[in-house]
């Protein structure tokens, strides 16, 4: 009985942080396309800002299931959350080297 508990627990925390994880790859997938066509569009400051609220939008929308669930799981998404930002952030910096190398 305690080991499905626990068991049950665990998979929770996977999934929570997994959806961290997704809401990460949103967030700053969607901030890295919108500084790579800034120079495309015409509306700079229009893209900017509609990019920043729509990603603000629904990265609120998809933290409060966790947060409603309580604290432990909102710092595990957080935790997601971050991890992503982390690993697009050392993956940009790579491309970015190799670009002005070349």
């Amino acid at each position: 009985m305690i080991e499905n508990i626990f068991l049950n627990a665990g998979i929770l925390n996977t999934a929570v942080f997994l959806w961290g994880v997704v809401l990460g790859v949103f967030y700053f997938g969607g901030l890295w396309l919108t500084v790579r066509r800034l120079s495309i569009v015409n509306h700079q400051a229009l893209w900017m800002i509609s990019s920043f609220f729509i990603r603000n939008l629904l990265v609120v929308v998809g933290f409060y299931p966790v947060v409603v669930q309580g604290w432990q799981q909102t710092l595990i998404c957080l935790a997601g959350f971050i991890v992503i930002r982390f690993i697009m952030t050392q993956r940009i910096k790579v491309q970015t080297s190799q670009s002005i190398r070349s």
